[in-house]
This record gives C-alpha cells, sequence and structure tokens, in this order.
C-alpha cells in the first residue's frame, strides 16, 4: 500500500534505516548508529541523548522516558515505563500543614527521580546490538565540542532566561543573561563528562555517586523531596501495553501511569461514527472528534494514576460497550458544555521513530514536562532536572494525590499501530495534555482517510483545553468551518493561543518504511 498525495513535504521512504525527530542533528545520529551496526533501539537512544544537547529545554537524561519496541516478527510492542517517582521526605498531610493547595511548577518539590537515562541504558542492555558508549558518542560529540543553533529551538529559547532557578542552569542556558541567536554554537561539557561518566561505569554512575549527591543536593536546596536512597532505588519498569481496534487496525499505548487509554477511549467513542460520509476537513468530522475527546478526558482526569496506588478500570474504559453508552451522549449538532466521566472513583517533550532493515522498529518519547523542566541544572552535571511531580493533586480523595514513592500522571505516550498482527507502523505526537487528542486525530487521519504519515501528521488540528472547554482550531482549517463550530456552541480561541505540538511517524510500506516528520518543528525524517 503506498499512501499518495504529498501535499507539501514529501514522505520519505527507505529500506535499511530510518529515523525521524524534532531535529535534524538528532534524526543524523540515529542513522549514524543503524551504520555502524546498530538497530532501530540503538538509534532511538542516540537520538534521545544528542536530543538532550540540541533541543535541551524540551528534553533530558534529567527527565522521564516511555517507549514501545517491535522487535521482528513479534504481533504486538514490548512496553517499558522510564519514569521516576517522588521523593520521600514528606507525607501530603506534611503538604496540606503548610497549607498548600497545589504542587508548584518551578523548583524542588516538583522535581521527581530522572528515569530516562536508566530507561536508555536499559533497553541498549537488553535489545541493542551496540555497547552504550557507541550509543552515546553522537550526544558526546555535539555537548562537548558544540552545535548550532536551529530556528524554531533558537526562538524558544528566548522565553527560558524567566525560569531558570539556579546559578547552574543560567550558566549553560543563559550566559551573562543572554540567550544563543540561531546559528550561534552552544556547548554543555558538563553533560559530555557525565554521558563519558555513564559511557564507561553504566546507569550507577548516574543514580550513585558524585552526579546522584549533586541531583539530590541541588532538589534539596531548593526545597524538594528527593534523597540519594529515591535515586538508587529506581528501575525501569517493563509493563503490558493496553490496546484497542479501530476499525480493524491495533492501537497500542502506554498503560497508566500515561495518558494513553484516553487516546483509546476517544477512538472508541470515534468508532461509532461512520466517518466515511464526511469530508476529512468537515465540520462533522471535527465537531465528533471534539466532542469524543471531551469524554475520553473526564475518564482520564478522574482515573489515572499509578497502578500501584490505585487499580485503574482500564477493562471497563476500554470496552465497546461503553464507548457506544458514552457516544450516546453526543448530540451531533451541538457542543456539549459540561462533561462527566462515566464511571465513579472506585509540556514540551521530544517524541522519536527509528526503525532498521531487520524490521525493528522504536515508538520513544523524552520530557522534561514544561519547558526547561524545573529550571535547575545540578551543578557540574550538566543536567536539567523535571518538573513532573507538578501535577500530583493535592486532594487526598483523588487517585493521582500526592504520596512519597509515587508515579505521578504523565503526558507523553509512545504510540504503535499492528493490523492482522503485523507491525503498521509507529508513531507520537508531543505536546503534553494535547497528545492524546492528538493521537486519536492521527490514527483517524490515516485509517479513515488513507493519508500518509506525512500528510496525516501535517494535517490541521484541534486542541480542546479540558478545563476552560475552549477549542483552538489550526490554521489551515476553513473559516466556514470555524464559524459552522461556533454555531454548534463551541467556544473557539484564536489559532495562536493554542500550542499542537509536534510529531513523527514511520509506517511499513511493503519490504520499506516510509516516514514523516511534522512541520511544526524543526524535524527531519531521513533513511538509507
Amino acid at each position: 500500500m503506498y499512501w499518495g498525495r504529498p501535499t507539501g513535504r514529501s514522505d520519505v521512504i527507505a529500506r535499511d534505516g530510518v529515523v525521524a525527530s524534532s531535529q535534524p542533528l538528532a534524526t543524523q545520529a540515529g542513522l549514524e548508529v543503524i551504520r555502524k551496526g546498530g538497530n532501530a533501539i540503538d538509534a532511538a537512544v542516540a537520538t534521545a541523548a544528542v536530543l538532550d544537547v540540541v533541543e535541551p529545554f524540551s528534553t533530558g537524561c534529567g527527565g522521564d522516558a516511555f517507549t514501545l519496541i517491535h522487535l521482528s516478527g513479534k504481533s504486538q510492542p514490548l512496553s517499558y515505563n522510564g519514569s521516576g517517582r517522588s521523593g520521600s521526605l514528606v507525607s501530603l498531610q506534611e503538604l496540606l500543614d503548610l497549607g498548600w493547595t497545589s504542587m508548584p511548577a518551578r523548583g524542588g518539590p516538583p522535581v521527581t527521580v530522572p528515569g530516562a537515562l536508566h530507561l536508555w541504558s536499559h533497553v541498549i542492555e537488553k535489545h541493542g546490538a551496540l555497547e552504550l558508549k557507541e550509543v552515546l558518542a553522537p550526544a558526546i560529540h555535539y555537548a562537548r565540542n558544540g552545535f548550532p543553533v536551529s530556528p524554531l529551538i533558537g526562538q524558544s529559547w528566548k522565553w527560558i532566561p524567566g525560569v531558570l532557578k539556579n546559578d547552574a542552569a543560567r550558566e549553560i542556558y543563559a550566559p551573562n543573561g543572554e540567550t544563543p541567536s540561531v546559528g550561534q554554537i552552544m556547548k554543555n561539557k558538563d553533560l559530555a563528562d557525565t554521558f563519558e561518566s555513564v559511557a564507561k561505569e553504566g546507569p550507577d554512575a548516574f543514580y550513585s555517586g558524585k552526579i546522584a549527591e549533586s541531583i539530590v543536593n541541588t532538589v534539596q536546596e531548593h526545597g524538594g523531596f528527593l534523597t540519594l536512597e529515591d535515586l538508587t532505588a529506581h528501575k525501569t519498569e517493563e509493563t503490558k501495553p493496553i490496546s484497542v481496534s479501530y476499525r480493524g487496525v491495533d492501537v497500542f499505548e502506554h498503560p497508566p501511569n500515561g495518558q494513553g487509554f484516553a487516546a483509546l477511549s476517544m477512538l472508541n467513542i470515534m468508532e461509532t461514527f461512520d466517518f466515511s460520509k464526511y469530508n476529512p476537513l468537515s465540520t462533522e468530522r471535527y465537531h465528533l472528534m471534539i466532542e469524543a475527546k471531551k469524554l475520553a478526558y473526564a475518564d482520564l482526569h478522574q482515573h489515572n494514576a499509578d497502578p500501584k496506588f490505585y487499580d485503574v478500570p482500564l477493562e471497563k474504559l476500554l470496552a465497546k460497550p461503553y464507548a457506544k453508552e458514552r457516544a450516546k451522549t453526543i448530540d451531533t449538532k451541538r457542543a456539549m458544555s459540561g462533561y462527566t466521566p462515566g464511571l465513579n472513583l472506585g509540556h514540551d517533550t521530544v517524541y522519536l521513530a527509528t526503525a532498521d532493515g531487520e524490521g525493528n522498529a522504536v515508538s520513544f518519547i523524552n520530557s522534561l514536562y514544561m519547558g526547561i523542566g524545573s529550571g535547575l541544572v545540578a551543578p557540574g552535571t550538566g543536567i536539567k532536572l523535571q518538573n513532573r511531580g507538578e501535577l500530583f493533586s493535592l486532594d487526598s480523595t483523588h487517585p493521582n494525590c500526592y504520596a512519597p514513592k509515587k508515579l505521578p500522571f504523565h503526558t507523553i505516550i509512545p504510540g504503535a499501530l499492528y493490523k492482522d498482527k503485523k507491525l503498521m507502523g509507529v508513531f507520537g505526537i508531543m505536546g503534553g495534555a494535547h497528545q492524546s487528542q492528538a493521537h486519536a486525530q492521527f490514527v483517524s487521519n490515516v485509517i479513515d482517510y488513507g493519508m500518509g504519515p506525512q500528510e496525516a501528521l501535517d494535517y490541521p488540528r484541534f486542541d480542546h483545553d479540558h478545563e476552560t472547554n475552549k477549542v483552538g482550531l489550526e490554521n489551515g482549517i476553513p473559516p466556514h468551518i470555524q464559524g459552522e463550530l461556533r454555531k454548534r456552541g463551541h467556544n473557539l480561541v484564536h489559532e495562536t493561543t493554542t500550542y499542537f505540538g509536534g510529531g513523527q511517524a514511520i509506517l511499513r510500506l511493503d519490504d520499506a518504511w516510509i516516514a514523516g516528520s511534522d512541520c511544526r518543528k524543526d524535524g527531519q525524517a531521513a533513511g538509507f
């Protein structure tokens, strides 16, 4: 099958190796690793490590990561959770006694154990073809010798100084209070040293010893709760992926603590409607997708939490009869203003995809959460620390309430498609709360309308905000559709006030791969 109709950038088609990421230097690093004898798993980690350097405010080894790994010949992906737990120094009651009503966004309190570096090492050890030192070599090169800042990353860099919280962060990312211009060479020699230590000694160099001490001291000095024991206890967890069938295609996502089940729930609801009657760029289609999103996210915000602390009712939430009942609440002519869960209780990221000539493929996502995470860098390490703990609730009755050693609600999710027990492709779209709704839109573009990966990624998206019930419609959705959606009761906001993320996808094309990289980023899909 060939997906045609390129409307802008063409799809990339190659056989022996393909990498798609949000920055060309990272894409080329992944391909270089495959050319040197590595596989898709090696390429994914190499690409992620280079993105830590060249797209620094979005991702890093001081954040978290999730991956779905397809091994050639298998009928479903392996699922690895590389997210870290909250610190053990305080309890929820102690925070409430201090008068806290929510978790802060920056500084030490929202910093959870960095899980990404451990996942990188873990998947290389289990499934890679190269040694970790070979995989980290491109990132070490760019960190030590420098890289030229690319256009969109340079544009976003300008607002970073206002959220940097310690001198170590300012010295690397805003020296003398200034941010780099496009094309300026930037370095992170401390991060190069960290990667070299990990390359020689393995992940223990990160989770114990001087690097771990710097992380813990930095977090505690800024009011956070991590201890050395929290870091040394961290392990990557292999989980069981979750899936639903969407019009005959099995869509796989990560289980909680990630939000992947919201994408699946949204697709289940969308499946109850016959999209073949609607043009892909039509009022009817966007209306139904927006309404399905509202219902799916109502359940997401009620039920997503660490499964060790709360039994998420996935079997019920992802059941087809449940989706049909939820779909009955949708008025095809009028937007709902209130949306509640169907079951009661019982912002910056990088996504990349890789594939190799042996038939392996990787769906990989890595994040610090909000731009440059907590705003903290551990001195002497170059490591940016995430702020994923900001997503904990301080409502003691909520499944996602704060507790020591607990995984927070996670927005980052990799996706994969299988048809007739064979891999159809891997995909992902970064962008905080936008991700699940963007996943469902991408899947619909491919399955309902036969779009190729590049067109399906670039196609205009909507973004619905769960808290405000406001809808952003991307440029490319005609004014008459916007007007008709307003008439149906949708509260539209100006396109530029909404974030539509950016993604990558690699699909199977006979004996080759066909790939795309989102036009909303500096990214590149490339292969050989």
